[in-house]
C-alpha cells in the first residue's frame, strides 16, 4: 500500500513540475508580452516601407499587384496585418502595390449585343462608352452593330489599355429611314448609370 501512494505522489510531482515549466517555458518560447506595432506602409514605395518595417525587426513581402487609377503608381494600396495591430517581432507584413501602368484587357465582344449588355459588358471590362451613333434598321432596336476605339474599327479580343473610350453604333428603329444615320446620343458614363 506504501509503495502504491509513493508512486502516485511521485507522478503528481513529476506533473505538477512539466505543468509548471511548460506555463513559464511557454511565455519565453512564443514572447508573451513581446509585441510591435505595425506602423502604417500605405502610400509608400516599397523599398521605403521595407526600410522602415526592417528597422522594426519586422519583414516585408509583395504578394499582388493591382490597377488603381486615382492611386500614386508603384505605391503600396493593401496591408495585412493592417496598421497598429500587435505582432510579434519577425512577423512578415504582406503588401499590395498599385501597378506602374494601366494594364491591357481584351476588347469584348458588343455587336449583337443590346445597349445595356454592351454598357455592362465595357463596365466590367475596365473601359469607358464613349460616343453613341445611331443608325436606322427596322429591326434589332438598341442593337449594337459597331465598336470603334479612336475612330478605327476594332475586333473583340484585341488588346487595349483599361480605361479606354470605346464608341458604339446602335440601331434606332424609331428613326426616320430618311434621317441623319449618324445621329450622335451624349457620352454615358457608365460608372454613373450603375449607381
Amino acid at each position: 500500500m506504501k509503495n502504491w501512494l509513493y508512486n502516485i505522489g511521485l507522478g503528481g510531482l513529476f506533473l505538477a513540475i512539466v505543468i509548471t515549466l511548460s506555463y513559464f517555458g511557454l511565455d519565453a518560447y512564443t514572447r508573451h508580452g513581446d509585441a510591435i506595432l505595425v506602423p502604417n506602409v500605405l502610400k509608400m514605395k516599397p523599398f521605403e516601407a521595407e526600410e522602415k518595417l526592417s528597422s522594426m525587426d519586422l519583414g516585408m513581402k509583395i504578394i499582388d499587384t493591382v490597377y488603381i487609377e486615382n492611386m500614386k503608381p508603384g505605391v503600396i494600396v493593401e496591408q495585412t496585418p493592417e496598421a497598429n495591430d500587435d505582432v510579434k517581432s519577425g512577423r512578415v507584413v504582406y503588401v499590395t502595390v498599385n501597378a506602374t501602368s494601366r494594364p491591357r484587357v481584351n476588347m469584348p465582344k458588343l455587336t449583337d449585343c443590346s445597349l445595356n449588355l454592351a454598357k455592362a459588358l465595357l463596365k466590367n471590362a475596365g473601359l469607358i462608352l464613349g460616343k453613341v451613333s445611331k443608325e436606322y434598321a427596322e429591326y434589332g432596336n438598341n442593337l449594337v452593330t459597331a465598336q470603334r476605339v479612336g475612330g478605327r474599327s476594332i475586333e473583340a479580343g484585341e488588346k487595349v489599355l483599361k480605361g479606354t473610350v470605346v464608341d458604339i453604333t446602335i440601331i434606332d428603329s424609331e428613326m426616320s429611314p430618311n434621317s441623319d444615320s449618324t445621329a450622335v446620343e451624349d457620352s454615358v458614363d457608365v460608372t454613373e448609370d450603375s449607381q
